[in-house]
């Protein structure tokens, strides 16, 4: 019997406990995914590639946070928006970016990562 009374409030605790780590999580756990998205020139969420002769229908751009392989191979200048991270370059190089920057362009874009 006395097991049961002393392993109920450690279960009780343990639960507490959880659930504060839980209120305190930051705000920005959970995120969306990074994916493609249809540019809005307005939406400083997005990173935006603006292509050679291209247009806001074609121009692609991204929204979210996380790593995703791409193939943008004429852009001209890159945004970053609201968003900190890097692009890796067909040669392997590697270009970061921070909030509110222009992207440095070296060529062909195979690899986009966001904050």
């Amino acid at each position: 019997m006395r097991l049961v009374r002393s392993v109920k409030p450690a279960a009780v605790a343990l639960a507490a406990a959880s659930g504060v780590a839980l209120a305190i999580a930051p705000a920005n756990a959970a995120t969306t995914p990074l994916q493609r998205v249809q540019c809005d020139p307005q939406d400083t969420t997005q990173v935006q590639f603006s292509l050679f002769m291209g247009s806001w229908l074609t121009n692609p751009c991204y929204k979210g946070s996380g790593d995703l392989d791409v193939n943008v191979s004429s852009a001209i200048y890159g945004k970053a928006g609201d968003h900190s991270g890097h692009v890796v370059f067909a040669d392997g190089t590697k270009s970061s970016f921070a909030k509110g920057e222009y992207i440095t362009l070296r060529g062909r874009i195979v690899h986009l990562h966001t904050d």
